[in-house]
């Protein structure tokens, strides 16, 4: 079965998949089930996902869709989605966060993606056996940094990351309020900004986007500014 999509894809992200993974094409979706919460959370998400060509594929026997639309330029575009089940790991994510992994799972790779976009040079965004909790390996250089400019340091060991971007930078939210925070020390993006009484280049905030909610409807506005739906 030969999918111009999925080919698409192979061609513009062709470092996703190995010579020796295999690949079965499955079933095309037609229509996706949105829970009425996803619906009422995620209405930009909703417009968006609606409208989108989905191929269900297995890649190592290990459930994914291909979520396409054909964008201004008339060139498909789109995410690959890897489908999980809720027990594959033990952190708790947030409800939102679980509505979300439940109608669309966790995606692993964009191809054609607007420019700029939140999903541009992320290694993941949402995928749940990814997701990790705290700043992890950056904790030496945070409390260096802290120490250096005596600031006051975040207790982020119960943020959880749910994107990564390729550089290493995590973006967070906290599981109390969902408040979402990136942290990195080199970025090149032009819509945060230093989070106020901590060191640059540490903890940031990002420009239009308090919540998890509203990074995920950021995303969801960009595509469908980028396609034709």
């Amino acid at each position: 079965m030969i999918n111009q999509d999925f080919e698409e894809f192979k061609n513009d992200i062709g470092w996703y998949l190995e010579p020796t993974d295999t690949v079965e094409l499955t079933n095309i979706e037609d229509d996706i089930y949105l829970s009425d919460e996803f619906q009422s959370i995620f209405p930009n998400l909703t417009k968006l996902v609606r409208k989108a060509r989905i191929q269900n594929l297995k890649i190592n026997s290990l459930p994914f869709k291909l979520f396409s639309w054909t964008n201004i330029d008339d060139v498909s575009c789109g995410w690959l989605s890897k489908i999980e089940p809720e027990s594959i790991s033990d952190i708790n994510i947030s409800k939102e966060h679980q509505i979300l992994l439940n109608a669309i799972g966790g995606i692993e790779e964009s191809y054609n993606q607007p420019e700029p976009c939140l999903a541009n040079n992320q290694d993941f965004l949402f995928t749940k056996s990814k997701c990790s909790k705290g700043i992890g390996d950056w904790n030496v250089y945070y409390d260096a940094m802290c120490t250096e400019y005596h600031k006051i340091k975040i207790d982020a060991s119960n943020y959880i990351s749910f994107v990564q971007e390729a550089n290493g930078a995590l973006t967070f939210y906290n599981p109390k309020n969902n408040e979402v925070l990136l942290f990195s020390p080199d970025h090149c993006f032009d819509d945060v900004a230093f989070l106020k009484d901590q060191p640059e280049y540490t903890f940031h905030t990002i420009n239009g986007i308090k919540n998890f909610n509203d990074y995920v409807e950021k995303l969801a506005k960009e595509w469908i500014s980028d396609v034709q739906i």
